[in-house]
């Protein structure tokens, strides 16, 4: 999608919006082109005009998804003036502040089963190939900073990629309990969600 212009990328993100509604609802399996067309109040033909097959929607989902947690956790993960505690616990904030403000992606991105139904009858292997890349460059992020503070004594001393495990675990299970638009739902409410989550994450893991 980076590849088109402007405008046709606006188009397509208004396509991929309103898939991941619809995904979201309902399931990958439930969904069709229609559900989408419908909720997006167009025509088949102008998803088929950026997205050939349902797969393309739900691989585009991912990718979408990917790119912003990278941008919400990568400028986090790079900086090299605080310590290994305050980077985790602003890495998990921003993580989880990232699922509830794009709360719609955040269900479909975790069905990674249903990646295999999205690939079936099509040539995706590069596109899959690729959202697997950005998952893994997401979870060595969390990966370098446990280990960067087991080494400083800050974490407890136990296999990383395990508490990076626990951690991810904690804070992906939010698109099954976060509701959106509920009755607390408010800006203020999201952030002190955040904050919760990021201390609890932390002090599963601090020496």
């Amino acid at each position: 999608m980076s590849k088109l212009d402007p405008k046709k990328q606006a188009s397509a993100r208004e396509i991929l919006d309103a898939a991941a509604k619809a995904f979201s609802e309902r399931g990958y399996a439930a969904t069709s082109i229609d559900d989408v067309a419908d909720l997006l109040g167009a025509t088949k033909g102008r998803i088929y005009h950026y997205f050939r097959t349902k797969g393309d929607l739900f691989v585009g989902i991912h990718h979408q998804a990917l790119e912003w947690a990278l941008e919400a956790v990568g400028p986090v993960a790079e900086r090299d003036d605080i310590g290994p505690r305050d980077k985790l616990h602003a890495m998990v904030q921003q993580h989880a502040m990232h699922l509830m403000n794009r709360h719609t992606y955040m269900g479909p991105a975790q069905h990674q089963i249903e990646m295999g139904l999205a690939s079936e009858g099509r040539h995706k292997e590069e596109a899959i190939a690729q959202i697997r890349a950005m998952r893994r460059q997401f979870e060595e992020y969390y990966v370098e900073v446990i280990k960067d503070g087991i080494a400083a004594g800050v974490f407890r001393d136990a296999d990383a990629n395990i508490l990076v495990k626990a951690v991810l675990g904690t804070v992906n299970w939010m698109h099954v309990w976060f509701q959106a638009d509920g009755p607390r739902d408010s800006a203020a409410e999201r952030e002190r969600i955040a904050a919760e989550i990021a201390e609890y994450s932390v002090r599963g893991v601090i020496a």
